[in-house]
């Protein structure tokens, strides 16, 4: 590849070559027929000059002599030829005799004389064997007389014109030379100046620019580049406003951040990370089993990396994900020394990203420990509790049945009441410390969700015949659900217990199960005064209650047991209220049996189940 200069210089040369090449080309073709036509103009006007003097000289051919000597024509030729176009006379020397020449009627410029007075040829004589100019005359007594000239003088004479123009023809391809040269070396300077800008500003050397602009035409080029230093000026102070103020984020957060590439190597980490693993300070480019330990981490690491975006194709129903495309994972990570971190992974949206992953370390060590003393408490509490409950119970009943005054009576009735309602609660309190208290999942079989139903259905018999309510059920035959027998009995007991409590006495209880995917969802649902919208998330609270608005209270631990035991059979739970159909509805989710009834259509089907 040759160079920008080179290029130029060569396309500038070649240009006046080509140029300088057609001009020489057709002016050596013009002036050739420019110089035989004033040769034929010249030769017409001797020979009728030369016919004048002849006839002034008389007719005998032997005059021709002393016409050539007068028109001073030595190496010319006369020819004197009759009207039939024989030979009468002859000045060429050398040349055979009279007698013996051919007749040159059949000559171009003699038959061209006979018919128009005057002729004009140039051929190579038959007589002496050389190129000549022929150009004959018609006597005013019929006779023809033709000269001849030699072509040679003719050529000399083009020659001598040509040679003017090859004088020309150099001069201007060397002033074509110069032009280049000078035009290429102003480019060359031109765009030198330019590429060392343009070398410094990626160098980091920002506030270079092209202060003189070496050329009208190069005026937009250099405004571009200065512009281009500019904008990059900008944004690499953004850039660096924008990093720093990011390391000050992470360096001054107490969580551990770690920040990943695509293929889920290490690329930074904060302070707060680095004091709980030194080693993630110096380890970019590792794994993060190499510096923390944990294969069940490094595997959600990659789970999360090469999970399919929320939304797309490819991505499962109730994937981990937000409705900003963001995946998202929480797990819990013990530690060799005892520390507890809730770990957050989360990888950025966007097919552009080029980030691939960051993980947040919360350390909940000392909230684990204060967790696990007050779910000791309580159960020990509800378990000291429970002995004196019994008493304050028995000897309340034994008031009751005592012939004693009717305010004893009623004053041992309501203590009868209050034990009753601090016996179920302190139950319920051991029944969900118990939950609580069980780390991992539970012991899940296939089970049929209708038996467990039923056992609900036969504890809550006496609130449903006290209110009179219709229990509707609409749960498939072959419906199978993964459960622990004995908790899903406790979530449909919960769940009809506190539709009795609120719906109107004389209504009905619906319970339906709908399969969505690989899940099957149940709704129970009441047609009580429903739930305020403010309140639907905290409804699973522990003694969480909304009395004023549904009319009746509990121990505030139902709801609560359930959302532990759902959880722990890996589904999700939920209040809608008010429901498509305007009622109130609790609804939950458990893993289905494979097998079992086929899959709706429609996942989202569970909502108007």
């Amino acid at each position: 590849m040759f160079s920008f200069r080179t290029r130029i210089f060569c396309s500038v040369l070649a240009v006046a070559l080509l140029s300088i090449g057609i001009a020489v080309f057709y002016g050596k073709s013009w002036l050739e027929n420019s110089q035989l036509q004033a040769a034929r103009e010249r030769l017409l006007h001797e020979t009728r000059l030369a016919g004048v003097i002849l006839d002034k000289l008389g007719p005998d051919p032997a005059h021709l002599t002393e016409l050539a000597r007068i028109l001073d024509l030595p190496g010319d030729r006369l020819s004197l030829l009759d009207s039939a176009g024989n030979v009468l006379g002859d000045t060429a020397a050398g040349a055979q005799p009279v007698s013996r020449l051919d007749n040159h009627a059949d000559r171009p410029e003699v038959r061209e004389a006979m018919h128009g007075g005057t002729g004009f040829s140039i051929r190579p004589s038959g007589t002496l064997e050389l190129p000549l100019a022929y150009a004959v005359t018609r006597l005013d007594d019929g006779r023809l007389l033709r000269l001849a000239v030699p072509l040679d003088n003719l050529k000399r004479l083009i020659e001598s014109r040509l040679a003017v123009f090859s004088q020309i023809g150099l001069i201007t391809v060397a002033l074509s030379l110069l032009l280049a040269v000078l035009l290429s070396g102003a480019l060359r300077r031109s765009l030198s100046q330019m590429i060392g800008v343009v070398e410094a500003i990626s160098l980091g050397n920002f506030q270079r620019r092209l202060r003189r602009i070496p050329g009208s035409e190069f005026a937009p080029l250099a405004d571009a580049v200065n512009r281009m230093a500019e904008n990059i000026e900008e944004h690499v102070r953004a850039a660096a406003e924008q990093t720093a103020q990011l390391e000050s984020i992470l360096d001054t957060m107490s969580d551990g951040v770690l920040v990943l590439g695509p293929r889920g190597h290490i690329r930074r980490c904060n302070r707060a990370l680095a004091r709980e693993f030194p080693e993630a300070a110096t380890a970019q480019g590792a794994q993060v089993v190499e510096i923390i330990p944990s294969p069940e981490l490094q595997t959600a690491v990659d789970e999360v990396l090469a999970a399919p975006a929320p939304g797309s194709e490819a991505a499962p129903d109730g994937g981990p994900g937000d409705e900003n495309g963001r995946v998202q994972r929480h797990l819990q990570l013990t530690l060799p020394s005892g520390q507890v971190m809730s770990v957050c992974l989360s990888r950025p949206a966007g097919p552009d990203c080029h980030l691939g992953g960051v993980i947040v370390f919360h350390d909940i060590t000392e909230l684990m420990r204060l967790e696990r003393v007050r779910r000791d408490f309580v159960a020990n509490v509800s378990h000291e509790l429970r002995t004196p409950l019994t008493a304050i119970q028995g000897y309340a009943e034994t008031l009751i049945s005592l012939d004693t005054l009717p305010e004893c009576r009623r004053f041992g009735e309501i203590i009868l009441k209050n034990g009753t309602y601090l016996t179920r609660m302190v139950g319920d309190l051991l029944s969900l410390a118990r939950l609580e208290g069980k780390s991992g999942s539970l012991e899940l079989t296939p089970e049929d969700p209708r038996e467990a139903l039923a056992q609900a259905k036969s504890m809550c018999r006496e609130d449903l015949e006290r209110r009179k309510l219709q229990l509707d059920v609409d749960i498939p035959e072959e419906c199978r659900v993964m459960a622990n027998l004995p908790h899903l009995t406790q979530v449909f007991r919960n769940l009809l217990e506190n539709a009795c409590r609120y719906a109107p006495e004389g209504g009905n209880i619906r319970v339906s199960a709908h399969p969505a995917g690989r899940e099957v969802v149940f709704r129970v649902v009441d047609d009580g005064p429903g739930i305020p919208t403010a309140d639907l998330e905290r409804v699973f609270e522990r003694f969480y209650q909304v009395e004023r608005h549904r009319g009746q209270a509990s121990t505030g631990l139902g709801l609560a047991i359930c959302k532990h035991i759902v959880e722990r059979h890996g589904g999700r739970i939920r209040a809608e209220s008010p429901a498509q159909d305007g009622s109130t509805a609790f609804v939950f989710t458990l893993t289905r049996v494979e097998g079992g009834d086929r899959p709706d259509e429609n996942p989202d089907g569970a909502a108007s189940a």
